[in-house]
C-alpha cells in the first residue's frame, strides 16, 4: 500500500493526497501538482503560499531499487477547488522549486569582469540558494554583461545557456538541490533495466517498455562572425563547428561580442586596460560556436520509454539491456525529462525520455536575448575630480538611468565607443562628452551588452550655448576650459539678416598653418589690435599696395634692416619731420650728411664737407675745390679773403674746361611706357637734343649728359624698357660702319685711325674718344645736326656671332652703352634704319652698362655664364641677357629704326 505524504512550512496537515503529477524536465523548473482533501473549508490559504511544501511517497513495492521520492520547495499555487457542506473540502496545490522564486523579480544591471558561474552565483546567492557545482571547464570573465529588463530567472537561463552549463534538481528528504554540471553524462549509471514487452505478464521485477526511437534533422553546422574594432576593418573573426552529417543546414549567426573575453593577449592600452584587458580570442569563439552545434543536436536522437521505477529523474544516467536493436540495447542513455502520476488506490504511470550520452549535451538556446529599442539616455562618467575621462580610443563611460546599482563613477559601465562625424586614420573629427554631460545611446543589434554613444543632448542643468529663442540664429562650437576655468574657445556663426558674423574666439594661443598659400579679401574695413608684441616673417618678397593713404604711428622707436638696397619712387613730394635729428651714412668711411634742430646741416664724405649753421656756410677740402659756371661766379661780401699758398691766380689761361653737368628741375612721373616694365621709353634723339637731358623712368631727375652719353641705371632691373637712338643716329651709325667700300677695308681704317685690337675681327668705333670730337674737323662719324652718338659701336658681319667677351670689351672702354649688330653688311642697316624693312638675318643690340657693374667689365666670366645657361635650357639670346644682368649690364634687342627693346629672359625649355 503506497504512502503519500503532503508538508507545509505552516504545520498544516489536514491534506490528504488524492491524486498527484510530477512533471521534471532538465534546465526546466519541476512541478508537483496535487489534488487533496480536507475536513476543513477554510485553510488559511495565505499561511501556506509563497512558503516551504514538500510531497513525498513510499511506493510501498520492496523489490524496486528505490522506493521513496521527496520533494521540496515553496507553494507557488494553492485553489479551494470544492466544498461540501457536510463534507470533504477539495484543493489544487503546486509545488515548486525555490528557483520559481526568481521568475517574479525583473531587473536591471551590469556585471563587470566576472565569469558567467559567478554571475549565476550572485544572482542565486541573492535568493539564498548555493547550487552544487560540478563543472569541469575553465571559464573566463567577461568585461560586461547586462541584465536587462528581464527576470533573474530569465537572465540565469540565458548565461547558462550562452555558457553550456544544464541544470536539474536533486532531491533529498528534507532539501532540494539545484546542481549546475557542464558534463551531465559523465557519470555513472543506475543498475540496468531490462526491455519487457508485455509487462503484464511480469512482476516483481524493474523494467521498461513501450520504448520509442525518434530521430529528427538538426542544422549540422554552425558559423559565427564577430567584429574587433582593434583590428583591421576587414579582418575576418569567424569561427565554424560542423558535425559529420547534415552540413548543409548550416546556422550563421552575426554574434557582436561573442569572441570577447577577459583577459585577454595585450595590455598595450594601460587606459583602456585599467580594470581588465578585454580581447577577443579565437578559441573562445570556436568554443562558443561547438556549444552551439552541441545545443541543437542534443535532442537528434530520443528514446522515449514507460517504466515502473521511480528514480528515473532528469539528470540521471540509464541503460536498456537486453533490447532488440543494438543501437538502444546497453547504450548509456541521459535522462533529460521524467512524468510520475498516480492516486493512493490506482496504479501509478511513469514515463520519461533519454538521449544518447555519447553526444555532448548543451542545454538549448530557448532563453530570448533582450533587445533596447530606439535610443537612450545617460550620463557620462569618471573618477572623482575628472572632468574628462577617455582612453586610447576615446571611449567613455556612462551611467545608465535604468542602473541602480551604479555609483556615478567610472565603475558605472564598461568602455563605451563614441559615435564622431568623421572618424578616419589620424585623420577626423574628434569632440569627447565630458564628466556629467548627457549623452545618447544605442545598442550594437540591440544587445544591452555592446552600447555605443551616438549623440548628446543638453538638459536643465547642462544648458544651451546661448539663451534661446533669443538667439536662435545663432549656432557653434563652444568648448569649455578644463579643469574648470571658467575660460572657453568658441567658434560661433550669426545668420540674422543683416548681423550675419563668423566669430572666433580662443581662450590663450591660436596657431595656424599654411602649407601653400593663403588669400584674404576684405570688401570694407580690417582692424587688428594686438596687446603685446607683433612678429612677421617673410622668406621671399613682400608687397603692399594701398589704393589711397596709409599711416603709421609708432609709440617708440623705428628700425629697419634692409640687407641690400632700398629705393623709393613717390609721385609729388616727400616730407620727414623729424623732431631733433636727420642723418644719413653710405659706407663705413665718413659719407652722409645730417640735419639736427638746432639748424645745423652737414654734408662730408670724409676728405671735403659742406656745414651749414645758423652763423653761415662753411666748406672744407682736404684735396682740391674747383668752383665753375657757364655763367656767371659772383663771390660777394662785407669782406672777401682769397688766400693762397704761395700763389693766387685770376683770368689767367689756365682756366679749366667746364666738367661738371648742370641740374635740371624734377619732371613728373611718366606713365610706363613700350614692351616689357621700367618705364618710360626714353628717346635720345629728342632727349639727348639742347642740353641732351635724359628723363629717367618713375620721375627721376633729368641730368645733362657728358658728350650725350646716357647716365647708367643703378642694376638692369632698373633700366628703361626700351632706347630709342633715333633714326638719323642710326642712319649715321649704318652710313659709316656698312657704307661704300669693302668690309675689311673700313676695318683697317678704322684700326689705323683708331689704334684698335682687331683680335675679334670687329670693327669698334667710339664716338666719345677724347680728341674725336661729332661734328667735328677729322671726326670718323658725322651725325645729323644737333643729335649725338649714344655709345660705341660693334659690328661682326662675318662670324654673325659676338661673345660676352666682345660686349665686355665693348663696355669697358668707359662708355655706358654699346650698340653692336649682327648679320648681312652693306647699306643695309642703315637703309633700314632710314625706315625700310631690316634684311633678313640682320639683328641690332644694344648693351647697357648699370651702376652695378664694375669699371671694367669680366668678359670672361660673362662667356662661362654664358654657356652654363645655354646648358640649363636657354634659349640663346635669354642666355646672354641672364648673364649680363648677373654683371650689371641690360641687354636690349633693336628693331632697325633706332629703337632697342630691353630683353626680358625667358624660363629655361629644357
Amino acid at each position: 500500500m503506497p504512502l503519500l505524504e503532503l508538508s507545509f512550512a505552516s504545520g498544516e496537515d489536514s491534506l490528504s493526497v488524492r491524486h498527484f503529477a510530477i512533471r521534471e524536465e532538465i534546465s526546466t523548473l519541476f512541478e508537483v501538482d496535487i489534488l487533496a482533501r480536507s475536513p476543513l473549508d477554510e485553510i488559511d490559504l495565505e499561511s501556506i503560499v509563497d512558503n516551504g511544501a514538500g510531497f513525498g511517497f513510499n511506493s510501498g513495492v520492496a523489490w524496486l531499487t528505490t522506493t521513496n521520492r521527496v520533494w521540496t520547495g515553496i507553494c507557488s499555487h494553492m485553489e479551494l477547488v470544492q466544498t461540501e457542506s457536510m463534507g470533504l473540502s477539495t484543493y489544487f496545490i503546486k509545488i515548486v522549486p525555490a528557483l520559481w522564486r526568481t521568475t517574479l523579480r525583473r531587473n536591471n544591471r551590469i556585471f563587470q569582469h566576472q565569469t558567467i558561474p559567478d554571475i549565476v552565483q550572485k544572482v542565486l546567492t541573492e535568493w539564498q540558494i548555493e547550487p552544487v557545482l560540478k563543472l569541469s571547464a575553465s571559464y573566463p570573465e567577461h568585461e560586461y554583461r547586462v541584465q536587462y529588463n528581464e527576470t533573474d530567472f530569465a537572465f540565469i537561463c540565458r548565461m547558462l545557456e550562452e555558457a553550456g552549463i544544464t541544470y536539474y534538481f536533486t532531491h533529498e528528504p528534507t532539501v532540494t538541490k539545484l546542481v549546475l554540471t557542464d558534463e551531465p553524462t559523465a557519470p555513472g549509471p543506475r543498475p540496468a533495466l531490462p526491455f519487457v514487452d508485455n509487462p503484464n505478464q511480469e512482476a516483481e521485477k524493474e523494467f521498461v517498455t513501450r520504448v520509442k526511437l525518434t530521430q529528427k534533422v538538426t542544422p549540422g553546422r554552425f558559423t559565427f562572425r564577430d567584429f574587433d574594432f582593434r583590428k583591421n576593418l576587414d579582418y575576418q573573426l569567424f569561427a565554424e563547428a560542423r558535425a559529420k552529417t547534415e552540413l548543409a543546414y548550416e546556422q550563421y549567426h552575426y554574434e557582436p561580442g561573442s569572441f570577447w573575453v577577459e583577459p585577454g593577449l595585450g595590455g598595450d592600452t594601460p587606459v583602456a586596460d585599467d580594470r581588465g584587458i578585454a580581447r577577443t580570442n579565437e578559441k573562445e569563439g570556436k568554443a562558443r560556436v561547438t556549444r552551439e552545434l552541441d545545443a541543437a543536436r542534443r535532442a537528434r536522437r530520443v528514446v522515449a520509454f514507460k517504466t515502473n521505477v521511480v528514480d528515473l529523474s532528469p539528470g540521471s544516467l540509464m541503460t536498456i539491456t537486453p533490447h532488440p536493436r543494438g543501437d538502444i540495447s546497453g547504450k548509456k542513455l541521459l535522462v533529460i525529462e521524467s512524468n510520475i502520476e498516480g492516486t493512493p488506490d490506482d496504479e501509478w504511470t511513469m514515463t520519461g525520455e533519454a538521449v544518447y550520452s555519447d553526444v555532448p549535451y548543451r542545454p538549448e538556446r530557448l532563453t530570448q536575448r533582450p533587445r533596447v529599442q530606439g535610443v537612450q539616455s545617460a550620463v557620462v562618467v569618471g573618477p572623482a575630480g575628472e572632468e574628462i575621462h577617455v582612453d586610447e580610443f576615446g571611449r567613455i563611460r556612462v551611467q545608465f538611468h535604468w542602473d541602480r546599482e551604479g555609483s556615478y563613477n567610472d565603475g558605472s559601465s564598461c568602455w563605451i565607443r563614441v559615435s564622431q562625424g568623421w572618424a578616419g586614420a589620424g585623420y577626423g573629427l574628434l569632440n569627447l562628452p565630458r564628466v556629467g554631460q548627457e549623452v545618447l545611446v544605442e545598442f550594437f543589434e540591440g544587445d544591452p551588452d555592446r552600447p555605443v554613444v551616438t549623440g548628446r543632448v543638453f538638459s536643465q542643468t547642462r544648458q544651451v550655448l546661448y539663451k534661446l529663442p533669443d538667439n536662435k540664429t545663432k549656432s557653434g562650437w563652444k568648448s569649455e576650459t578644463s579643469p574648470g576655468a571658467g575660460g572657453f574657445n568658441e567658434l560661433s556663426f550669426e545668420d540674422a539678416k543683416g548681423r550675419e558674423e563668423i566669430h572666433f574666439q580662443a581662450q590663450k594661443d591660436f596657431t595656424e598653418l599654411v602649407k601653400n598659400n593663403q588669400s584674404s579679401t576684405v570688401l570694407n574695413n580690417r582692424s587688428a589690435s594686438i596687446t603685446s608684441n607683433d612678429s612677421v616673417s617673410v622668406g621671399a618678397n613682400q608687397s603692399f599696395s594701398v589704393i589711397e593713404n596709409q599711416s603709421h604711428t609708432i609709440g617708440k622707436v623705428q628700425s629697419n634692416n634692409i640687407g641690400i638696397a632700398r629705393s623709393s619712387v613717390i609721385g609729388k613730394a616727400d616730407t620727414v619731420s623729424a623732431g631733433e635729428l636727420i642723418s644719413a651714412q653710405v659706407g663705413t668711411l665718413g659719407v652722409g650728411y645730417s640735419l639736427d634742430k638746432d639748424q645745423n646741416i652737414t654734408i662730408t664724405n670724409s676728405v671735403a664737407s659742406i656745414v651749414f649753421t645758423k652763423d653761415g656756410i662753411s666748406i672744407d677740402s682736404k684735396g682740391a675745390l674747383l668752383l665753375t659756371a657757364d655763367g656767371v661766379l659772383k663771390l660777394s661780401g662785407e669782406t672777401v679773403y682769397i688766400d693762397g699758398i704761395p700763389n693766387v691766380y685770376v683770368n689767367c689761361d689756365s682756366a679749366l674746361a667746364a666738367t661738371v653737368p648742370t641740374m635740371d628741375p624734377a619732371q613728373s612721373p611718366a606713365p610706363p611706357g613700350g614692351p616689357g616694365t621700367g618705364g618710360e621709353t626714353i628717346d635720345p634723339q629728342s632727349k639727348l637734343s639742347g642740353q641732351g637731358t635724359v628723363e629717367e623712368p618713375g620721375g627721376f631727375k633729368e641730368v645733362s649728359m657728358f658728350l650725350g652719353a646716357m647716365p647708367p641705371p643703378a642694376n638692369p632691373n632698373g633700366a628703361p624698357s626700351a632706347i630709342s637712338i633715333g633714326a638719323g643716329v642710326a642712319a649715321a651709325i649704318g652710313a659709316a660702319v656698312m657704307g661704300a667700300g669693302a668690309v675689311t677695308d673700313a676695318a683697317e681704317a678704322m684700326k689705323s685711325a683708331l689704334n684698335l685690337d682687331m683680335a675679334t675681327k670687329a670693327i669698334q668705333m667710339y664716338g666719345q674718344v677724347k680728341n674725336v670730337i661729332e661734328g667735328g674737323p677729322g671726326a670718323l662719324l658725322q651725325t645729323p645736326p644737333g643729335q649725338k652718338l649714344l655709345g660705341a659701336v660693334l659690328t661682326n658681319p662675318i662670324t654673325g656671332s659676338v661673345t660676352g667677351k666682345d660686349i665686355a670689351g665693348l663696355l669697358s672702354a668707359g662708355n655706358e652703352a654699346g650698340i653692336f649688330h649682327l648679320g648681312k653688311v652693306g647699306g643695309a642697316v642703315a637703309s633700314a634704319a632710314a625706315g625700310a624693312a631690316l634684311p633678313s638675318g640682320v639683328q641690332q643690340y644694344m648693351a647697357l652698362r648699370t651702376q652695378a657693374a664694375g669699371q671694367v667689365v669680366d668678359g670672361d666670366a660673362v662667356n662661362n655664364a654664358i654657356a652654363h645657361n645655354l646648358a640649363l635650357g636657354y634659349k640663346p639670346m635669354d642666355a646672354r641677357a641672364v648673364a649680363l644682368e648677373q654683371h650689371g649690364v641690360a641687354l636690349y634687342q633693336g628693331d632697325g629704326a633706332g629703337v632697342f627693346n630691353k630683353i626680358i629672359p625667358g624660363m629655361p625649355v629644357g
